[in-house]
């Protein structure tokens, strides 16, 4: 509830499937209680993949990683710098 941008994001997104007919408290109760799980369940996949990534990424692994996208950030720079604009 502390952040606006969910607030507006579900003002605009929960109209759209709520039955003018119906009753408006259950509909929204039941939008955002589903809306809460799917945000329950993906954090936590998100949680444990995010600690079991840590356990594989060593020092020389990190740094390797580092170089390799260093590297794509550099050939995009100077990709970008010979290009001509259209």
């Amino acid at each position: 509830m502390s952040n606006p941008k969910i607030i507006v994001l579900f003002g605009a997104l929960f109209p759209q499937f709520i039955d003018p007919k119906g009753n408006y408290l259950e509909q929204v109760l039941l939008l955002g209680i589903t809306a809460m799980v799917t945000a329950a369940i993906f954090d936590t996949i998100y949680a444990i993949t995010a600690g079991r990534a840590g356990t594989l990424l060593s020092r020389t692994r990190v740094r390797l990683l580092s170089r390799i996208s260093g590297g794509f950030l550099i050939g995009g720079g100077i990709w970008l710098a010979l290009t001509r604009a259209r």
